[in-house]
């Protein structure tokens, strides 16, 4: 919630911003500790929320992989957990985080714990992280599991940029090919059909061909760019509304080479990093996939993990059930096999996100090699159609000109 606050300072210093707390109560614990008297306090209603300016920057994942890695460091210093969250939020630049940080010293000050103070915050640190902060306080290693989450984080998010990279580049390199054609087309090629009907020159099919698509361009491109944006922001609300959408365009892009490898590789990679994760950090593999289920954006791993769930919920071991699902590798699937075997999971699955870890890395490495073939293929195709086209006009016209 966002709220207009006037208030006044120890000191009889007027200030009024505009501030942004999960409800009226934080505002207030954070307007007592920090010596402000409110004078008013106008809550913004939520339709004006868009247009309120955030007061700081987003708080990213690499925010939350410091802070956890600070916390395990204040936990293993001994300094009181208040202390410790109140001098990160004194470091910080980012107003949001700071207010955040604030909250959450205070919970813990008025006799919560660390989870209960961070459940306000579940969008930002993301359930699996919450989840850890519970079991550890439970299991009394609070100290390693903060640790634990921060490697977790860590290694996911450069998992997310590696695989991210990979995909920029073909999307780049194609928008970069038609871009150099159709001004090839709109620009170069009606100058040349000027100087054919000025010399009346006759025209083979596949250049009349190539002059009405330069025509029809020309015209229309203004239109085509308008409906191409429509068409984008339309099946950015329908992708984001509809899980049909989603699920339809996640099939398609699973079935093109190169890109399959990487978004598979990503997807098998985090799935088997956060389950070795729960399982040494004592958390039941049931609650482990569920947690995962909801933080899988893939719409086809997300219902795999779903009938999984269901499976080993029923009974089934994990590899039986995975195996059922058709979406994991044989190799992921052989490897947990010999894990539940030997009662060696854990290890296995450590296994399992490394080679897929360094699968997306390679990918992410050797995309453009792989490419460039695709784009040489079609600049040379396109080049080739226009000579062909062109050829046998410009022979005509130097035979007139002789």
């Amino acid at each position: 919630m966002h709220f207009f606050v006037r208030a006044v300072s120890l000191d009889g210093k007027q200030i009024s911003e505009i501030v942004e707390f999960q409800d009226y109560d934080s505002l207030l614990d954070n307007l007592d500790n920090k010596g402000l008297l409110p004078s008013s306090i106008t809550p913004i209603p939520a339709v004006l929320a868009p247009l309120v300016p955030k007061g700081g920057h987003k708080i990213k994942t690499d925010d939350v992989i410091e802070l956890m890695e600070n916390l395990h460091l204040i936990i293993k210093s001994g300094l009181p957990l208040y202390q410790g969250i109140l001098d990160i939020a004194e470091d910080t630049e980012n107003k949001r985080f700071k207010n955040m940080l604030e909250q959450i010293a205070l919970d813990i000050n008025n006799g919560r714990s660390l989870s209960e103070a961070f459940e306000k915050y579940e969008n930002i640190i993301g359930v699996m992280m919450l989840n850890l902060i519970r079991i550890g306080e439970e299991t009394g290693e609070l100290e390693v599991t903060l640790k634990r989450g921060a490697e977790f984080l860590k290694r996911t998010t450069a998992l997310k940029k590696k695989a991210k990279s990979a995909l920029i580049y073909p999307s780049f390199a194609f928008v970069a090919v038609m871009g150099a054609m159709l001004v090839w087309m709109i620009y170069v090629l009606p100058q040349m059909t000027e100087l054919f009907k000025e010399m009346d020159v006759e025209l083979p099919g596949i250049t009349l061909f190539m002059i009405s698509l330069s025509n029809f361009l020309s015209n229309y491109i203004g239109y085509i760019l308008v409906g191409i944006v429509i068409l984008g922001v339309l099946f950015k609300i329908a992708h984001k509304k509809s899980v049909k959408v989603r699920k339809f365009v996640d099939r398609i892009v699973l079935k093109i080479p190169i890109i399959k490898q990487i978004v598979s590789g990503f997807n098998i990679a985090f799935i088997s990093e956060y389950l070795r994760l729960a399982l040494v950090s004592g958390v039941p593999l049931f609650g482990a996939l569920e947690t995962l289920r909801k933080n899988i954006h893939n719409e086809l791993f997300k219902e795999a993990l779903q009938n999984a769930t269901n499976d080993v919920a029923r009974g089934s071991q994990i590899s039986a059930a995975f195996m059922k699902t058709k979406m994991f590798t044989p190799f992921m699937l052989r490897m947990l096999s010999v894990g539940e075997s030997a009662g060696t999971l854990d290890s296995q699955l450590e296994i399992i996100s490394k080679y897929y870890y360094e699968r997306v890395d390679y990918f992410a490495e050797n995309i453009g090699k792989v490419i460039e073939p695709v784009v040489l293929f079609l600049v040379g195709g396109f080049m080739a159609l226009v000579i062909v086209s062109l050829m046998g006009p410009m022979y005509d016209l130097i035979s007139n000109i002789k």
